[in-house]
């Protein structure tokens, strides 16, 4: 599979997924792995509320939130954590 996009964290996406546990980690990382390619998935939705280039992508009860750069074809990782809070 070619990846269509460079993922990348930003300093407190990273900071977060560090916090997580293991397991957690182990499921986080395998899904983006997948953001290369994230508009063929079917976890992810736009975020309202937010620009235009916000996304968000479901695994399990954990949320990653990322934005999306067309123009350098990039995916900025800019938290993660818990469906209860992590839209605050």
């Amino acid at each position: 599979m070619v990846l269509n996009y460079t993922v990348k964290f930003s300093d407190e996406g990273l900071k977060r997924f560090e916090r997580l546990d293991g397991r957690v980690k182990k499921k986080v990382i395998k899904k983006v792995g997948l953001l290369g390619d994230f508009k063929l998935l079917n976890t992810i939705k736009k975020m309202e509320g937010r620009d235009k280039d916000y996304y968000r992508m479901r695994v399990g009860d954990i949320r990653i939130l990322f934005r999306v750069r067309e123009g350098e074809k990039t995916i900025w990782v800019t938290d993660i954590g818990f469906r209860g809070s992590i839209y605050r």
